[in-house]
């Protein structure tokens, strides 16, 4: 007895977080009421003060539950006998594809509705660096990261999210097209590194991209 309605408390919390998800990824945080969420999600009203405290708290929970699903997706492999450049272009692709599932979600937790909210902003901190140190390990780079490929990195991914979000509100961007300009962007940004800070180790095979990489045309596929 005493499993089931933990599992119902459990339910109910998460049918609050993913209504509020759906409503905060449509409209801005002032233009969404509790009475709402409650109403659609199908619980008590008093539900959101018992495991949110209020509004400020379910909107992080959810925006922080969207970070999670983010930041576990796996890439797959590349394919066998993949190049360095081709495999740094199939870790821009999955990451890509991924996000365009949750385009709605993506754009309302990046942007955000709570203006300077230091909570939100971490959340969103932590979830670019996560993507940073995938697409790092996706070319074999996964030593502790030195302050400038750090800077470097958190830079660069702030540059490929406001991409991303540019081709889900005006869509007419072809994917290739972000994979080819964020691939280009990374290799500039890690030879401007490598010079800033010649201690920094690269791959070998990172090396060999600084002088073989080319941007692919539309008819290259």
């Amino acid at each position: 007895m005493g499993v089931r309605s933990e599992t119902k408390v459990v339910d109910r919390r998460q049918q609050l977080i993913d209504t509020a998800r759906a409503l905060f990824a449509q409209r801005a945080y002032d233009q969404v009421t509790t009475t709402e969420i409650a109403k659609k999600a199908g619980v008590a009203y008093g539900l959101i003060a018992h495991h949110f405290e209020n509004k400020r708290g379910l909107y992080l929970a959810a925006m922080n539950d969207i970070a999670a699903e983010i930041a576990a997706v796996q890439l797959s492999a590349p394919p066998d006998g993949a190049s360095p450049t081709d495999q740094l272009r199939h870790a821009l692709r999955n990451h890509i594809a991924y996000i365009d599932g949750y385009a709605e979600s993506f754009v309302a937790l990046v942007r955000g509705q709570l203006g300077s909210d230091p909570a939100q902003q971490n959340t969103v901190d932590e979830l670019r660096w996560v993507g940073a140190q995938r697409i790092l390990a996706a070319i074999g780079i996964t030593e502790t990261v030195p302050p400038v490929l750090r800077t470097a990195m958190h830079g660069w991914v702030g540059y490929l999210d406001e991409m991303m979000i540019d081709r889900i509100n005006n869509d007419d961007v072809d994917r290739e097209a972000l994979v080819e300009l964020a691939a280009a962007t990374l290799i500039t940004t890690l030879q401007a590194v490598r010079i800033l800070d010649p201690s920094i180790e690269l791959p070998a095979p990172i090396i060999k991209v600084f002088k073989t990489f080319r941007v692919k045309g539309p008819s290259e596929g």
